[in-house]
């Protein structure tokens, strides 16, 4: 059992999330699938998006037996799936958190190979998809003054470069600073948007030395740190990048042993 998990077993009302309701994108995916059984456990009414239409049919085994989740097939890139998704959302009573977890990861080219197309594939699932939806949030929170919580899923690469995924670190990046702009202009309005930097989530847990913990991490402790941030507990923390990452951050060098031969 998490911390989050023990906490709410001993009636922490800050992670009830009964009657909010979140969106998902991504929600097929591994680290999706968990955000959505982690919501809609906590209470929440989901809804699950993602361009996977087959994902998507298998999320029931993920959702407890109250949970409540909708989903709807979308492309996220473009102004007109964003439309769909918040029609969907208000007809739903309103939004109150929004998690941008949506991304491609397949493409790992060097640099100077990478072609344009390429490029704005990449900016456009991961970036561009997250301030359409985005600022479609916040300015339904403004008009309707009331606050609500935006998770971004950041990386590693938002802060340091990975080898041959120059597009994607860009887009993790652009994602942290889309957040502390929200945070900066709209926090004043009760309005919060936060980022969480998983490191090496590849399914089961297994051993790696390339983490200070000696583990990859597990999807559920992504969600965790993600009903946190959207949660009351995380009341003032705006403009954040939480890493759960296992200490990976706080390296200097990947391999120990290089600390060795120095």
């Amino acid at each position: 059992m998490s911390e989050l998990e023990a906490g709410r077993s001993g009636g922490d009302a800050r992670f009830d999330f009964g009657g909010r309701r979140v969106l998902v994108t991504g929600a097929a995916g591994l680290i999706g699938r968990a955000l959505v059984a982690r919501f809609a456990g906590a209470g929440a009414e989901v809804v699950a998006v993602d361009r996977d239409a087959d994902g998507l049919k298998t999320l029931p085994d993920v959702v407890p037996p109250r949970g409540r989740v909708t989903t709807l097939a979308a492309d996220l890139a473009g102004e007109e799936a964003a439309e769909r998704v918040f029609a969907l959302v208000d007809r739903a009573g309103g939004l109150d958190v929004l998690v941008n977890n949506a991304a491609l990861t397949e493409y790992r080219t060097p640099f100077i190979d990478l072609d344009s197309a390429t490029w704005d594939a990449i900016v456009a699932a991961n970036l561009r998809s997250a301030y359409l939806l985005s600022v479609r949030a916040v300015r339904r929170w403004r008009d309707a003054g009331r606050g609500g919580a935006i998770v971004n899923m950041s990386s590693p690469g938002g802060a340091r470069a990975h080898e041959d995924q120059s597009a994607y670190d860009v887009t993790k990046a652009g994602l942290e600073a889309m957040a502390r702009a929200i945070a900066v202009e709209l926090g004043g309005l009760g309005i919060r948007a936060n980022c969480i930097a998983p490191a090496s989530v590849v399914g089961a847990v297994r051993p790696t030395t390339d983490i200070p913990s000696g583990r990859t991490t597990a999807p559920e402790e992504v969600a965790d740190a993600a009903l946190f941030l959207a949660s009351s507990a995380a009341a003032h923390v705006n403009g954040h990048v939480l890493r759960v990452d296992g200490g990976l951050h706080a390296r200097l060098r990947t391999d120990p042993s290089q600390e060795q031969r120095r």
